[in-house]
């Protein structure tokens, strides 16, 4: 099945955000943050299923509700926007499934310095840049994997084309 109309990109987003918001209930504290890996496989699915925009949107969507919910942090928009993003650019590019490796650069170069940048000195957090690439980077490459092994499977079954 390819994702094409409107309705189906609703539909697969819907589906993904209810399953970025439990899969994110497993997260690990890291200093003000709460690194989610299951953020980053969701991303790696979205951004190659789903393209960049709508990619971004559903990373939107599941931070704003994790943190709404008390099991995400403020954090989870810098740290899950751009990785979606920059895999769903890299896939319109490559048009290959290993465009989801871009996933980390996404969060840990761009989310991580948009974390110490404009976040953590809005809310009196003081850490360097290279402190959130170090928190990030762990959960994304777990992430990241992850989304790469289910979207394979997912190929190889013919749930998706």
């Amino acid at each position: 099945m390819k994702i094409e109309t409107l309705n189906q990109k609703i539909s697969y987003s819907a589906v993904f955000i209810a399953l970025g918001v439990v899969l994110g209930t497993m997260s690990f504290p890291v200093g003000p943050t709460k690194v989610a890996p299951f953020q980053h496989f969701i991303n790696v699915l979205t951004g190659i299923l789903l393209g960049p925009w709508w990619a971004s949107f559903v990373a939107f969507a599941v931070g704003l509700l994790r943190m709404s919910l008390g099991v995400g942090t403020i954090f989870s928009l810098p740290g899950g926007i751009p990785g979606a993003f920059v895999v769903g650019l890299a896939y319109m590019a490559l048009k290959k499934d290993v465009a989801a490796f871009t996933e980390p650069l996404g969060t840990v170069f761009i989310g991580g310095t948009l974390s110490a940048l404009l976040v953590a000195p809005a809310i009196g957090v003081e850490k360097p840049a290279v402190w959130f690439w170090v928190a990030f980077a762990p959960s994304t490459l777990v992430g990241t994997s992850l989304g790469f092994i289910v979207l394979k499977a997912l190929r190889r079954m013919e749930v998706v084309k």
